[in-house]
């Protein structure tokens, strides 16, 4: 796969200027938009161009405000042979009476005969393809096409749009980064329209009568966001007026041909890490030491009950609590997701291999033998969350819906999420109280750890082995014969497809449980040599390849949402599912599933942070000396604002994707996000406020996420202001950081890059 870059070039028309290359051509048709903040709005072209020897050409252009304010903008677009740079600097010559303005372009894209449904987009962390899975014909969260967003909420500072028929690519970028940002006030939330001081702006693109206008502004505006509410309210900032230079900024515009939309999503990524000189982060602890802390930390929350307090003597570790407190909140043992009790009690066993510390190892087997001897029914679907002082399996109330299981009533529920997410989820939540069942990846994210530490334990356990067997023929007895499987299902079996908000609207939403279980078959095919197994994860590939990765429509790695639905994209759908192809490819050494995979990799390299967003210094993340180079967004509802960690899980089999195919750039990505993801964990030496070595936040806000202001007793990942953190630790983020790390280790026998990079890539 390639993508074709030929020089963009600068020319002068009637209309303005034309940027012109043999993949296509750009109409930069509005140069200037100046709005202020008492809502006056002037858009207009340049006065005076000059070009000089080398072919720079410089367009300036005075503007003058109704108020009294004038405005000189100087525009110098100069191509380099790979793209159009555009240096902007705006200056003002005189204050009239308005407080703020805004300035920021448009360019048009001019394709013969396009039509706006023949365009596919791509906003890191935000818009894949045309975000609809559902298949309505309508952008599923936002309800629009027409799009702009904060530079903090881009981990790329880019985005694109490409003409599916033709391949013409067309992106829009910044390339000065962002250096400061001061924290939005509650009144100014509110407000919703402010003047700030900020270098933070934003970049847009929208459809316009068949072809795709792509914008930038300084500083940002969002038409449509869901920074402040559900309800996707705009808003935005204006610079303070003053007599003197306004704004120095550089852009880029780029017109390329590319043969479909990954090549052109990671095309625009290996420019945008080359241009804005992306550098591995330094967390200020080891990979061992991080892996000691988290491991330790995990011990301090095991707890067995005795035969005295349930007959059943559950075990399990009890991750969930805020940071600062450190106190469990409730007491239900969750297999998988959030709660991931297999993969801690895994990650516990190989620390205790590690260490040589038994104790490790006796707790680790407790929990996994409660699980397969109380948790698992004779069919093989496995339960998911325990409650053990009332003694009875619960369903549903995972991740940010927990406090949904703690709450008495709505009321309590209101107390402790707030009036927007309660309002949002209150009716979901009402009917899944009367359905039993499971996630399948949380049946799957109990299974798989479970075989993997049969295989390293030196006491194996066969009714371990027994209980992934009984789950291998739930599989096989629950897979449709076009190779999927369902998001979630019922003690029976059967697939559960209501409510669609929370289950899935479409065939591709149903199914996006397919993703999962491929790990799981092909390791019971290595144990057992039964055919069968291997045969269900090659159906399965196909399926996932046709739906997922070929549309580029990566969905339904998660089992909770904010709001809208719960099956979108979302980072971890993309990890998930590239883990399969690979397992699936090292099983069968066929190609298709490897390039495949690869694809996958490409698409998930870009919801990772080449940038380090600045943050105001009063903020949690800003005394931290936080960096964000290396993380990645978690879904395209809550866009790049929101960043969690499940990547760590997954930097092995990005690490082995990238060896199989001799990508040294895929490398470059697992370290990135190795590296980066340990710069929130608490040490120490930088404990970040929290109450203990080892502690990790679920999760960070680079932006503003349902930020309108509310009163929570439990704010997770709502009701949270720039520079906090989610408030909430999860037993999944240790046990994905010590399988991660594991998983390095076992593949490479190191989990130093450089030296993988030496021994793989010489």
């Amino acid at each position: 796969m390639h993508t074709q870059t030929d020089s963009l070039t600068p020319s002068v028309t009637d209309a303005g200027v034309l940027l012109t290359s043999a993949a296509g051509s750009l109409n930069w048709s509005t140069p200037i938009i100046i709005d202020t903040i008492d809502g006056h709005t002037v858009r207009t072209g340049y006065d005076t161009f000059d070009t000089d020897d080398n072919g720079e050409l410089t367009a300036t252009a005075r503007v003058e405000l109704g108020e009294g304010t004038t405005l000189h903008i100087t525009d110098q677009l100069r191509s380099d042979g790979v793209g159009v740079l555009i240096h902007r600097i705006v200056r003002v010559e005189r204050a009239g009476t308005t407080t703020g303005v805004r300035v920021g372009f448009e360019a048009r894209t001019t394709v013969d005969g396009a039509s706006d449904e023949d365009w596919e987009y791509f906003i890191p962390s935000t818009m894949y393809n045309r975000n609809d899975t559902d298949g309505d014909g309508r952008e599923d969260y936002l309800g629009t096409y027409e799009q702009e967003h904060r530079d903090d909420k881009n981990g790329i500072l880019a985005m694109l749009a490409r003409h599916g028929s033709s391949g013409a690519t067309f992106s829009v970028a910044r390339l000065t980064l962002p250096q400061y940002d001061n924290g939005v006030t509650p009144e100014q939330l509110v407000a919703r329209s402010f003047v700030q001081q900020t270098d933070i702006g934003s970049l847009g693109l929208a459809p316009h009568s068949g072809q795709t206008s792509l914008r930038g502004a300084y500083p940002f505006t969002e038409a449509h966001s869901f920074c402040l509410d559900t309800d996707g309210t705009g808003w935005g900032a204006f610079t303070p007026v003053a007599v003197g230079t306004l704004i120095d900024i550089t852009y880029e515009v780029r017109v390329t041909n590319s043969e479909d939309l990954t090549t052109a999503i990671w095309d625009l990524v290996q420019h945008q890490r080359s241009r804005l000189e992306t550098k591995r982060p330094d967390p200020g602890v080891s990979l061992e030491a991080a892996i000691e802390h988290r491991q330790l930390l995990t011990q301090l929350y095991y707890r067995k009950w005795t035969a005295e307090e349930n007959a059943k003597e559950p075990a399990g570790y009890l991750v969930h609590f805020s940071p600062r407190v450190g106190k469990t909140a409730g007491s239900l043992l969750e297999f998988g997701f959030s709660g991931d009790q297999a993969l801690l009690a895994y990650a516990q066993l190989r620390w205790s291999q590690r260490t040589g510390v038994r104790l490790y190892a006796d707790r680790a087997r407790s929990v996994l033998d409660f699980f397969v001897t109380h948790c698992q029914l004779d069919n093989g679907f496995c339960q998911g969350i325990f409650d053990p002082i009332n003694d009875e399996f619960t369903y549903w109330f995972t991740g940010i819906l927990m406090p949904f299981q703690y709450a008495e009533n709505e009321e309590d529920v209101r107390r402790y999420v707030g009036e927007q997410i309660a309002g949002a989820l209150m009716p979901i939540a009402r009917e899944l109280r009367g359905i039993e069942g499971n996630y399948l990846r949380t049946m799957c994210e109990s299974i798989y750890p479970l075989i993997l530490a049969y295989q390293a334990d030196d006491q194996p356990n066969p009714a371990w082995l027994h209980a992934a067997e009984k789950f291998g023929n739930f599989l096989l007895n629950t897979q449709a014969e076009d190779g999927s499987w369902y998001r979630a299902y019922a003690p029976d079996g059967a697939g559960l497809t209501s409510p669609a908000a929370w289950f899935g609207a479409s065939d591709k939403e149903l199914k996006s449980g397919t993703i999962f279980p491929v790990p799981i078959l092909v390791e019971l095919h290595r144990i057992t040599g039964d055919e069968r197994y291997l045969d269900a994860a090659r159906k399965a590939a196909t399926f996932m390849t046709e739906q997922y990765v070929e549309p580029v429509d990566y969905i339904g790695g998660l089992n909770d949402t904010t709001h809208i639905k719960s099956v979108k994209g979302d980072a971890v759908g993309v990890m998930f599912l590239m883990r399969s192809l690979l397992k699936l490819y090292e099983a069968t050494a066929d190609r298709a599933h490897l390039d495949a995979a690869v694809k996958a990799a490409k698409v998930l390299c870009s919801w990772v942070y080449l940038w380090d967003v600045p943050f105001p210094e009063d903020t949690l993340l800003g005394r931290a000396g936080f960096r964000s180079t290396g993380w990645a967004g978690c879904d395209v509802i809550a866009s790049g604002t929101y960043l969690d960690n499940e990547f760590l899980e997954f930097t092995g089999d990005l690490a082995n994707i990238a060896a199989h195919a001799g990508d040294a750039a895929l490398l470059d990505f697992a370290e990135l996000v190795q590296y980066g993801m340990q710069m929130a964990l608490s040490t120490p030496e930088n404990d970040h406020g929290y109450v203990a070595p080892g502690i990790q936040c679920e999760g960070i806000l680079t932006s503003y996420w349902l930020s309108r202001p509310d009163t929570t007793e439990f704010s997770g990942a709502v009701n949270k202001v720039k520079g906090d953190d989610n408030d909430t630790c999860n037993a999944l983020t240790n046990g994905q950081a010590a399988y991660g790390l594991y998983d390095l280790l076992d593949s490479f026998g190191t989990a130093d890059f450089a030296a993988i990079k030496a021994d793989r890539f010489q």
